[in-house]
């Protein structure tokens, strides 16, 4: 791929008179305007929006009958496609105009009825508003707060649960819309506090909604993919890894060249996760290996394309690959792109468990010394923010007891307290969320030769 640099050269080499910025903003306009008229034929917001500005146009032109007729057509668009928001521009353009010829031939009855549809499609609005704030709301606090850890951390939530349940319940259309964003801000919810048996029910629920609705999804789909990676990470999450292919088969369709290119490189990053975790979980370790040697190079390195905790946990699963085929040169590469050289979030579980990772490959290695440093820096980099997991904790202290040098005996002494606490571990639903990405309770055990 040619870079910015390097075209900027080469254009002022062949038309030194013209200046490249001037013309690569003519060029966004023509490009754009022509990708406009195209799904102007093929999408039906298109054809709504466009339809506005010919109504425009023949009210400037003083030719309101042929806007009447134009803005008739595209109520039934708008009803179809439910859109609420050019639903209601629509009815107040209809009333306008009935207002504008002095209501002739229009009954009362006939005028209330329209006032009242465009009132309901107002209600709409406001509920799918509301719905919108609560879930932007809850990813906020992920992002920022991280997921729960705690029953403390869970509690935080219940103003957001006890807001959406209100609006749930009052009395307004069921929109398509609004069940969308119901069944998302349940979904995203369930999974931000540790129930992924729960998050998973919604998500199918969710998916099966898309599907009776295929007519109406966005382009690209976005929130199709995101139900569909919200299904794979739940059922990833409670280890039923034997429904995973089902749901990878429909994620396959995703990777369509009708979308945009960032959307299939999502859709991609997102296929190679998925099915490393399968094989890895299988243990097929030569066919992940093949998976990684096969792919599209380009597929690791389009950072710009992706959000980083996506690209973070693409680069993690072929670290685990190379962990788990004992080439530790390789695994390291590609966890230090995460701790190193990625977008440092120290509340990202994946950030957590690249670091984990990222010291086991160490000790593997024997390299204590690097490991006491990296343990400090780790603490250091959690206090204040949150309390440690407990799964952090049993590696940091395995590291201290160093198992490899240990003579079976000791081990043996050593192993009472620590499956206490692995026993423990592996019964809480928010250690799962560090869990999902690596068995770390299995390292342990190796490691005691349980």
């Amino acid at each position: 791929m040619i870079n910015k640099e390097t075209l900027a050269e080469k254009f002022k080499k062949n038309h030194p008179a013209s200046s490249v910025d001037n013309t690569a903003c003519y060029l966004l306009k023509v490009l754009s305007d022509c990708l406009i008229q195209t799904k102007v034929k093929e999408d039906s917001l298109y054809q709504l929006l466009h339809g506005l500005l010919r109504i425009n146009i023949f009210k400037e032109r003083n030719l309101p009958k042929e806007g009447y007729k134009e803005l008739k057509r595209l109520q039934q668009i708008a009803i179809n496609s439910q859109e609420q928001l050019i639903q209601y521009i629509l009815y107040r353009y209809e009333l306008n105009y009935l207002a504008e010829i002095n209501f002739d031939s229009v009954s009362e009855n006939h005028l209330v009825e329209i006032q009242m549809q465009a009132r309901e499609v107002l209600k709409n609005i406001r509920n799918t508003h509301e719905h919108y704030c609560l879930y932007e709301l809850l990813k906020n606090r992920l992002i920022y707060q991280g997921k729960a850890v705690s029953e403390n951390d869970r509690k935080k939530l219940n103003d957001l649960l006890l807001s959406e349940m209100s609006i749930v319940s009052a009395k307004t259309k069921n929109s398509l819309e609004s069940r969308k964003l119901h069944l998302l801000f349940q979904s995203f919810f369930f999974t931000d506090i540790g129930d992924y048996k729960s998050a998973l029910k919604t998500f199918h629920e969710l998916n099966r909604l898309f599907e009776k609705n295929a007519a109406l999804w966005r382009h690209p789909p976005l929130d199709y993919l995101s139900s569909l990676d919200g299904i794979l990470d739940s059922l990833r999450t409670i280890g039923c890894y034997e429904e995973m292919d089902f749901y990878i088969s429909k994620l396959e369709q995703l990777d369509n060249p009708a979308y945009p290119e960032y959307f299939c490189f999502i859709v991609r990053k997102s296929l190679m996760i998925y099915r490393l975790t399968v094989l890895l979980n299988a243990g097929q370790w030569d066919r992940a290996l093949q998976l990684i040697s096969k792919s599209d190079p380009n597929l690791y390195k389009t950072y710009t394309l992706v959000d980083d905790d996506k690209q973070n946990e693409l680069l993690f699963c072929i670290a685990l690959t190379y962990f788990k085929a004992k080439n530790l040169k390789k695994s390291q590469k590609h966890i230090q792109e995460i701790v190193l050289l990625g977008k440092i979030d120290h509340q990202s579980m994946i950030y957590k468990a690249s670091r984990l990772l990222n010291m086991l490959i160490h000790y593997e290695e024997k390299d204590l010394e690097y490991l006491d440093y990296e343990i400090r820096s780790y603490k250091r980099s959690v206090k204040g923010n949150r309390k440690l997991l407990q799964t952090e904790k049993i590696i940091f202290k395995v590291i201290k007891i160093n198992p490899d040098f240990n003579p079976s005996r000791k081990n043996t002494i050593l192993w009472s307290p620590i499956a206490s606490a692995i026993e423990s571990i592996e019964q809480d639903k928010y250690e799962m969320q560090l869990g999902k990405y690596f068995d770390f309770t299995g390292w342990i055990k190796d490691k005691f030769g349980k």
